[in-house]
């Protein structure tokens, strides 16, 4: 056995012998409680020492509110606050915007009608099924005022941001319209004109297979016996066919006849573009383009000439021997006939089926003698206006 192991064992049988405690050896830090310092039991001390305390207050407040009167008042302020805090939370609640266009929220119903000659022009036009509201930012000028009050339009004066977000962020003047859009007839063929009362008459398609003849006037002026429509084929924006509709009213045209499948709706945009036009110049739309060819050409002895470039194949030129016309022959053409002026889309002009079925071809030259860079054609409003002008002007013989 080592040295060390003999005195542990030494130290140990000395130390159970001796009965020595080791932690009396350990200096102690707990601090005794206040109960231990007296002598008294945890219980009994806290009785002794702090039960008169709430005895006092009792006293105390009995004596400061003898009748019940403070005790009242805080109640009737507890009341009143909690009232006054649910009167505001309500009234926040009700004027609480969830999204920046709440109280203007579009429609699917409705459109929004946009700029001072649009709004305008569809509050005088009155051709809409009705309309409700007149949104505005600023002051209204005092004409679109009376009128709006006069068919019993809702004036709501608004800030400029919502008007920005019904529009779309378009250019609306600081004034808007909520109407009911535009519902223009469909109609399957027009028939006879009456030169001597001014009058059109035209099929209205009523039902599916229904049709009912309706009679419309058209202007009359010097040099200008007949009336001239204009047909869009395919015109897919509706910047063009505001554009159209704005030169075809300006100019003196009767009618604009659409594609409905095809052509663009008629858009706010639209009328915006057309600067209100759309809403004085009588539309229609069509649903059978070949249909509405042939039976106008046999009903009505209208007269059906198609702009577009001459670029016909060899089999098809057969069918338009005699059909081509320069610019200058359409000259006191509504003199004679009536006449239906037929555009088309942007890009491929009228369908070949419809060239086929016109009776006649008329193309805008080109003015240069060289043909350099992408420039080989004209806007399609723009040829549409300057072909309406050309047939409305007096023939020279």
């Amino acid at each position: 056995m080592s040295f060390a192991s003999r005195a542990i064992r030494g130290f140990t049988t000395y130390a159970r012998r001796s009965s020595i405690r080791v932690e009396r050896n350990i200096p102690q830090l707990t601090r005794k409680k206040a109960w231990e310092r007296v002598g008294e039991d945890k219980e009994s001390w806290f009785k002794r020492k702090y039960a008169h305390v709430h005895v006092k207050q009792k006293q105390q407040q009995g004596r400061q509110d003898a009748f019940g009167k403070r005790k009242a008042h805080e109640l009737r302020t507890k009341e009143t606050q909690r009232r006054m805090e649910q009167e505001r939370t309500n009234h926040v609640h009700k004027f609480e915007k969830k999204s920046a266009t709440q109280g203007l929220r579009p429609n699917p119903l409705m459109e929004y009608v946009y700029g001072a000659n649009s709004v305008l022009a569809a509050l005088q036009g009155n051709k809409r099924e009705y309309y409700t509201r007149l949104l505005y930012y600023g002051a209204l000028d005092s004409k679109l005022q009376k009128l709006a009050k006069s068919q019993n339009v809702e004036l709501v004066e608004t800030d400029k941001h919502r008007l920005n977000l019904v529009t779309n962020y378009a250019v609306h003047n600081n004034i808007v319209l909520e109407t009911k859009p535009l519902q223009p007839l469909e109609i399957s063929c027009l028939q006879m004109v009456n030169p001597e009362s001014g009058t059109i008459q035209y099929s209205e398609l009523v039902f599916e297979d229904e049709k009912v003849t309706q009679e419309m006037p058209y202007g009359i002026k010097n040099g200008k016996n007949f009336p001239l429509g204009v047909y869009l084929d395919e015109v897919v924006d509706p910047h063009n066919i505001g554009a159209i509709m704005r030169s075809a009213y300006f100019l003196g045209a009767d009618f604009i006849v659409m594609s409905r499948k095809n052509c663009a709706p008629l858009t706010p945009v639209v009328s915006k573009t057309s600067s209100g036009a759309i809403e004085f110049l009588p539309i229609f739309y069509v649903d059978k383009p070949l249909s509405f060819f042939s039976e106008s050409q046999q009903d009505g002895g209208w007269t059906f000439i198609t702009a577009g470039l001459n670029d016909f194949t060899q089999k098809d030129k057969k069918y338009n021997n005699g059909k081509i016309l320069e610019l200058y022959d359409l000259q006191g053409l509504c003199e004679q006939v009536p006449v239906v002026l037929v555009v088309g889309n942007e890009s491929n002009g009228v369908r070949t089926n419809l060239k086929m079925r016109s009776d006649f071809l008329v193309e805008i030259p080109f003015g240069r003698d060289d043909e350099k860079g992408p420039v080989d054609s004209l806007n399609v409003s723009v040829a549409t206006a300057l072909l309406i002008s050309h047939l409305l002007n007096k023939s020279k013989v």
